[in-house]
């Protein structure tokens, strides 16, 4: 395929420039190993595609980056490969290496890739995944924070798998601890509230000086409590309406709430595009089975006899050394009175992942959990030690969200009941435009959600703008075929007709696709993507309206059909790559 061809070019470029001139194999060796990084310049004079490859070995050779690209430039001239893939090589400013391809390979690769049968290259190395996001606390309604998680896990884990991965998608429900308990306690402090035998001094009793969770749904399950006898058992519900609130009663009314919220979150996933392989309930970690001690006790119990002194024992407790890794305390992980802490959980639940096999693991958290990386970091590094295997854990912390409504920010405290739910954002603005909307920015970055923009059927809205470009070559397409021009396939001959240097563009921008796809699954980022779909979309959309496709002039045929086997290149493109986003790509609009 392309990409790998052109790596394979500068990899023996490299060897025959470092045997002539006697470089060293030690550092040119990890440099071929990481492989060696493509860019696409913006700029059409700096070529199609170049490397800053020279001056990743000018440190270790101890030459200038000038000297080392010359070198290797000569090499690829001398390819016998290079012929009819290249039609210039230079170097440009300290040391890049920019390569022009070959317009007949240019048309060869369209012809071949893009209108055949595959448009991305699938990595050389792939890897068993396990990725973990969204894992909102079933404690209420996903807001729009959510919503940007469960955007970016979902088409990074299509991304994913296009580039030849092999993924699972997991949700982890954090259904054991105190946030439970207090979801079943303001259930349960709304169902007295129904019955009219509702105290503050009950309340003060429950929750302190808490206010518990407040948005409507705890009263709506409340009321469901109420009026559908079936959901608890007889004898738990006359001790609630009597007022006692027993260990049972908490435990039925948090299961009923859970069982609620988590059947709303589902729904909400499923309408917005996204599933998941497998849903992981932390209570099981806590669980015994087949009289074998719970998951975490097992876990922390390992770590404290083979961690060698990582996790160890102290002041009746067991801690994790954290303040090896620049924290500025050791950390809890069974607490003096036996209780074990979140951060026990997490370590048995990514065990759990390594015990099942993954060599990578991909975590999507929110901003807030930035403190908590270099731990989990650590975590991961010992347990793979333990299990003998080398595992990457990534960490994608997915920045805040700015919902605008009328010019001001809207709160989205779960507690408070003070947010705005995913349902209400796609109610308003639909699927397609929410989902492309998250995905307009990197994760790393703050995200200001426009409800008008987003609304808007304008070539200001991005998604809008990317969707026309595809129903704009079906539109063209449906003229073809009512004129009675009809095209199944196309041959080199077919689009040696592109000559124009817009033409050019289109099928350079064309031939950057797999490669962002590579890009985003080696960096484990999404937005690449959608820039590329919009600056793809406004390549065509130019091209379209300075250049007349459909002609009814026979002579103007040749140049017709070319244009037309351009046009379907970049809709299949368009429509792959919005797939991927999990945004349809309509016929008309």
């Amino acid at each position: 395929m392309f990409e790998k061809r052109v790596s394979g070019l500068f990899v023996r470029a490299v060897l025959k420039a470092g045997a002539s001139e006697g470089w060293s194999e030690e550092v040119l060796k990890p440099v071929l190993d990481r492989g060696i990084r493509l860019e696409w310049p913006k700029k059409e004079e700096f070529g199609d595609i170049s490397t800053p490859l020279a001056m990743g070995l000018s440190k270790g050779l101890g030459k200038p980056p000038r000297i080392i690209a010359e070198k290797v430039v000569q090499a690829i001239k001398d390819d016998p490969l290079s012929q009819g893939l290249l039609s210039g090589v230079d170097i440009a400013g300290p040391g890049y290496i920019n390569l022009t391809l070959s317009f007949s390979f240019l048309l060869k690769f369209l012809e071949e890739t893009i209108l055949s049968e595959g448009l991305t290259e699938k990595v050389s190395h792939p890897r068993k995944i396990n990725l973990e996001f969204v894992s909102a606390n079933p404690t209420g309604p996903l807001h729009v924070g959510h919503g940007r998680g469960a955007a970016f896990g979902d088409s990074l884990a299509r991304i994913l798998r296009e580039a030849g991965h092999n993924v699972s998608t997991e949700y982890y429900i954090n259904d054991a601890g105190n946030q439970m308990n207090m979801l079943g306690k303001s259930v349960y402090l709304a169902f007295r509230k129904l019955d009219g035998t509702f105290s503050a001094e009950e309340k003060t009793r429950l929750l302190g000086d808490g206010e518990g969770y407040r948005g409507d749904y705890i009263p709506a399950i409340a009321q469901r409590i109420r009026d559908e006898p079936d959901l608890l058992a007889p004898e738990v519900r006359l001790e609630a309406q009597s007022g006692h609130f027993t260990d049972r009663v908490q435990a039925a009314f948090t299961e009923v709430a859970q069982t609620e919220i988590l059947a709303d979150i589902r729904k909400d996933l499923t309408r917005f595009g996204v599933s998941f392989d497998r849903y992981f309930s932390e209570k099981t970690l806590h669980e015994s089975r087949r009289n074998e001690a719970p998951r975490i006790a097992h876990w922390i119990a390992l770590l404290e006899r083979e961690s060698g002194g990582t996790v160890y024992g102290s002041e009746g407790a067991v801690w994790f050394r954290t303040t090896t890794m620049g924290d500025d305390k050791d950390r809890v992980l069974k607490k003096s009175d036996g209780s074990y802490t979140y951060f026990a959980a997490d370590i048995a639940y990514h065990a759990d992942k390594i015990e099942r096999g993954f060599e990578a693991l991909v975590d999507v958290w929110g901003a807030d959990h930035h403190g908590y990386q270099a731990r989990m970091q650590a975590v991961v590094k010992v347990l793979a030690d333990l299990a003998g295997r080398q595992v990457d854990l990534k960490i994608c912390l997915i920045q805040l969200v700015s919902l605008m409504r009328e010019g001001k920010s809207v709160s989205m405290s779960t507690r408070a009941g003070e947010y705005v739910t995913l349902g209400e954002v796609i109610d308003e603005v639909g699927v397609d435009a929410t989902r492309f909307s998250y995905l307009t920015r990197s994760h790393e970055s703050s995200l200001e959600f426009d409800l008008a923009k987003a609304k808007e059927r304008s070539m200001d809205n991005p998604v809008f703008y990317v969707q026309y470009a595809h129903a704009r070559v079906k539109s063209l397409l449906a003229q073809a075929v009512l004129r009675n021009v009809r095209h199944e396939s196309f041959t080199k001959e077919d689009l040696s007709f592109l000559t124009d240097p817009e033409e050019r563009t289109l099928i350079r921008l064309l031939a950057q696709f797999s490669g962002i796809l590579l890009r985003c699954a080696e960096s484990f980022e999404v937005h690449p993507l959608t820039d590329y779909l919009i600056t793809l979309a406004g390549a065509y959309h130019h091209f379209y309206f300075h250049h007349r496709i459909l002609s009814s002039e026979e002579k103007d045929r040749p140049v017709m059909i070319a244009r037309i086997g351009l046009s379907i290149a970049v809709s299949r493109i368009l429509k792959k790559g919005l797939s991927l986003l999990g945004v349809s790509a309509p016929d008309s609009m």
